[in-house]
């Protein structure tokens, strides 16, 4: 997918060059839209622009009655003015699309978010976070609650940013802005992710479910006479591989991320799949240096973010960004489809039903404290109770809210607006099911996180990466399954991890995998953050960076730190629990990246790694 640049203006009577700070050559459509590897059509007063990938062009161009060779902003913009905005409902693909019409601007973008981002305040517009510095009158103040959610749960949902007066837009989300000033709202409601469920067995499943997903990736990979595949050891990506050969006659490309002295490395189980499905395998070993690099990542991802995969992401793409590969299969968004976290969503509905809720909340509120921030018996009774306590928030290995207070010195701070609208109430395990998998493990640990990190990272080294797991066609069969197709087993089976998660997809891939993939039990694949950290001069250098930054004499409380620093030392020298120290080390990386962000962002610092900033 090519790097697409985007500068605009709501206002139609404001050339788009009198608010930038520099000299545009546009050949736009209109004078207040300035654009880079956009597409345009135009029907009278209605204007489309268009970046991206569509996958189901040509079912859009039968729907349309559209000729072969009609670009694709044309087609879009026939469907849009046959069925209005509901006609992107059936768009299969990663895109950011905007419209002008006579009195009123749209902007659209794909569910999951794969294409361009939408960055916006009240006057003006941009795809990229750091380009909205480019205009004259933008003045950046810290958000102060936004921050406190990164610090928290490790990114910002949006449509907060870090900035006050800036706002993104959601993956799937509209922006309509007209007369009566600027609305957000969603193409993809919770009503319609409910709605539609069938009935079919498992057999008649399965056939469909291979038939959507092999056509996923011949849609991804259509024309192309190599492809490459990221490879881990699980299910997800060995899907990919184990399929492409049965659809795809062309040379397999597979690319693995592995980390140094880790016994539980699944670089074996990559090596046995590459082997076994004939693809040219690569590697890469990760030794905790790629720390390096945060620099370069916080500037291209703009909002402050991280994710324990994150730079192993960086990584993979660095790894194939210089292959001249036309595509990518990665296999990210499957398990939040199917849904995840099961055995916390099955203890929390054993817990309500069991009228346990009340010493759980009670338990919690007595554990945020000091005492249980050591790793003991407490901290890990904490983190269980908070895993199944908070199963309706995301994922959240930051600091305790309690801890966020205390690091911005004591101010309080508001609840994000649509964490805080996630609906508590549930009466059967599957409200709570369709609930967390909804609003939480697509809208958010996906779209906002997974989905979003890595086409971020593809993007910034110009990799067209392309998840065959939820395309629209793959998502919306599997959306529609009854639950026992999703996950099989019992309440009571998935709160004991005795359930089968990603239960049809499993019953598709296992039989091609060899059986020491589908044998061996899971190990999660998380990266082990702790090894960014090893090296002991240089977390003495990040700590006095972070205690001398321009962050902590306006945004952290200093004391707060150096305890915190004290404890991440204590945790480096004994044998503690490996979520315990997964725990500290995220804490670390978001208070680094934080301070990161406010030098290159709000001060201005320049440097192109992490020693030009600690040294």
């Amino acid at each position: 997918m090519a790097l697409t640049k985007l500068y605009g203006s709501f206002d139609v009577n404001a050339h788009i060059a009198s608010n930038l700070k520099f000299d545009t050559l546009s050949k736009s459509a209109h004078p207040y839209l300035f654009t880079e590897n956009f597409q345009h059509a135009k029907v009278e007063n209605d204007c489309l622009f268009f970046s991206g990938v569509l996958y189901n062009k040509t079912d859009l161009a039968k729907q349309n009655t559209a000729s072969a060779d009609t670009n694709d902003a044309e087609m879009l913009l026939q469907l849009f003015l046959k069925d209005g905005i509901q006609a992107f409902k059936k768009v299969n693909g990663k895109f950011l699309v905007l419209i002008y019409r006579k009195n009123e601007f749209i902007a659209l973008r794909d569910r999951y978010g794969e294409g361009p981002m939408f960055f916006f305040t009240e006057n003006y517009f941009t795809n990229l976070f750091n380009q909205i510095f480019d205009f004259k009158d933008f003045k950046a103040l810290p958000n102060k609650d936004a921050i406190a959610t990164y610090l928290m749960y490790s990114y910002i949902p949006a449509p907060l940013t870090s900035l006050q007066g800036l706002q993104k837009l959601e993956g799937g989300g509209i922006l309509t802005k007209n007369d009566s000033g600027i609305k957000l709202s969603s193409l993809f409601s919770f009503d319609d992710f409910v709605s539609d469920r069938i009935s079919i067995d498992e057999v008649e499943a399965k056939e469909e479910y291979e038939r959507l997903f092999k056509q996923s990736i011949k849609r991804r990979i259509e024309g192309h006479k190599t492809v490459g595949a990221l490879l881990s050891g699980g299910y997800d990506s060995g899907g990919n591989i184990s399929v492409l050969p049965e659809v795809f006659s062309g040379k397999i490309k597979s690319y693995s991320i592995g980390f140094k002295d880790n016994p539980f490395s699944e670089l074996p189980y990559a090596r046995m799949m590459a082997e076994k499905f004939g693809a040219e395998h690569n590697e890469y070993l990760m030794d905790g240096s790629e720390l390096e690099e945060l620099p370069f990542l916080v500037k291209n991802m703009g909002d402050p973010f991280s994710e324990s995969g994150w730079m192993l992401n960086n990584s993979a793409m660095k790894l194939v960004h210089d292959k001249e590969l036309p595509v990518v299969l990665g296999g990210d968004g499957s398990d939040q489809l199917f849904a995840a976290a099961l055995k916390e969503v099955a203890y929390k509905y054993q817990f309500k039903k069991r009228f346990l809720a009340p010493a759980q909340n009670l338990f919690s509120a007595v554990s945020k404290n000091a005492f249980f921030e050591k790793d003991n018996i407490f901290f890990r009774a904490r983190f269980h109770n908070d895993k199944i306590l908070n199963v309706l928030r995301p994922d959240h290995f930051g600091f305790q809210k309690y801890q966020v207070k205390q690091l911005l010195g004591g101010i309080s701070f508001k609840e994000h607006p649509v964490l805080a609208n996630i609906p508590e109430k549930f009466s059967t395990f599957d409200d709570l099911f369709n609930t967390r998998n909804f609003y939480v493990d697509i809208k958010q640990n996906s779209t906002e996180v997974i989905i979003h990190k890595a086409s971020r990272v593809s993007q910034m080294y110009d990799v067209n990466l392309a998840f065959t797991y939820i395309d629209l066609d793959v998502f919306n069969f599997v959306k529609s399954l009854p639950r026992n197709l999703k996950v099989k087993g019992s309440i009571d089976d998935i709160a004991k991890g005795k359930g089968v998660t990603k239960y049809l997809l499993k019953a598709l891939i296992k039989p091609k995998l060899p059986s020491e993939v589908t044998s061996r039990k899971k190990q999660g694949g998380f990266s082990p953050l702790e090894i960014f950290f090893a090296d002991a001069a240089k977390r003495q250098k990040i700590y006095t960076y972070m205690l001398n930054s321009d962050s902590t004499a306006h945004l952290f409380e200093k004391s707060f730190l150096k305890n915190f620093f004290a404890a991440y030392e204590s945790s480096v020298t004994a044998n503690y629990w490996f979520w315990y120290k997964q725990t500290m080390a995220n804490r670390m990386i978001n208070v680094l990246v934080m301070t990161l962000w406010w030098d290159i962002f709000l001060v201005g610092k320049k440097g192109k790694t992490l020693s030009d900033f600690i040294n």
